[in-house]
């Protein structure tokens, strides 16, 4: 019986671990960022065309946002192209980072 749990149980934490993995922000190629006094949007996708895309952390410090793209290799759910949009809750913005799960940070807004 603990045999057909453990078996069971064992591709369902690591399906959820992988689909909330943050992506590494050299793997996101962002499209378009707009920032106004009223909602920031961000689109992009993948470098890696089989990574979908499964949602996003926000944090914000100094007048810059700091978002964390997760994704997964998974093919199942997800879409392979992300259009991010959200209230500007924030006030004045300077600058947007992507940021990955070991801190690594990538400039996207305003350009580069």
């Amino acid at each position: 019986m603990v045999f057909t749990v453990a078996i069971i149980a064992f591709p369902i934490i690591i399906g959820f671990y992988m689909l909330n993995k943050v992506v590494d922000p050299d793997e996101i190629m962002v499209t378009k960022t707009t920032v106004s006094p009223e909602i920031i949007t961000i689109q992009g996708g993948f470098g890696d065309s089989n990574r979908k895309y499964h949602g996003y952390n926000i944090s914000h410090h100094d007048h810059s946002l700091f978002i964390q793209i997760k994704g997964s290799q998974l093919p199942i759910g997800g879409h392979k192209d992300f259009n991010i949009s959200f209230s500007n809750t924030y006030g004045n913005i300077d600058e947007i980072y992507l940021l990955g799960h070991d801190n690594a940070k990538r400039k996207i807004w305003p350009n580069p």
